[in-house]
């Protein structure tokens, strides 16, 4: 259990730091407007696909750490985990559709039914996944953020929905996913570490 979290966790810091180079590299996306995954059409796709296969590790790494984890998760947080990470795993061979509706190509549909299902799988893994700890003595010192980060991880995955179809929040859409990408991250370096923990 403890390598399977070290593994986790070790993914989600390398996809901050993809993360972090993918925004200092000159794609010409805008960060405050253009979705993430505008970041896997172009030269540095490459870039993207990394940081969404590392996404997809630290999922798989987590679900099975707490496949082993005593007293046991319940097993819709491990399902979900792996749906998100399945979901993660296969956007990259289908691109986004770009300038206009996200769903103009059988491809870009695509892409978009697995970002949804990769967002709200993992999101409801982590509310879960909260009911179950906030009751855990040995998650007494992170309760608070294993609680609150779920609301956030909620709020903004709502918000990035709503930001995908109304004209006034498209403006900012690419701000809203990534405070969805940040929370969610967030929530990941959370339970893996403490996760290591606990288990060392």
């Amino acid at each position: 259990m403890e390598v399977l979290s070290i593994v986790a966790a070790a993914a989600t810091a390398l996809q901050i730091a993809v993360l972090v180079a993918l925004h200092v590299l000159p794609t010409g996306y805008n960060p405050v407007r253009d979705a993430l995954s505008d970041y896997g059409v172009g030269r540095y796709r490459a870039v993207f696909w990394a940081q969404v296969w590392l996404g997809g590790l630290a999922r798989v790494g987590l679900a099975f750490a707490l496949l082993r984890s005593h007293p046991s998760k319940p097993g819709l947080v491990v399902a979900l985990l792996l749906v998100s990470a399945a979901a993660l795993v296969l956007m990259p061979a289908f691109p986004t559709d770009q300038g206009g509706s996200r769903f103009r190509t059988p491809t870009g549909t695509v892409h978009m039914v697995l970002a949804v299902t990769a967002f709200a799988a993992v999101t409801v893994a982590a509310s879960n996944l909260a009911g179950t700890l906030r009751h855990d003595p040995a998650w007494h010192g992170v309760k608070s953020l294993v609680v609150i980060l779920p609301w956030v991880m909620t709020g903004t995955v709502i918000a990035t929905a709503v930001a995908t179809i109304g004209p006034r929040l498209k403006r900012v859409f690419g701000l809203i996913e990534r405070l969805f990408t940040a929370s969610s991250i967030a929530w990941f370096l959370v339970v893996t570490i403490e996760l290591a923990r606990i288990a060392g």
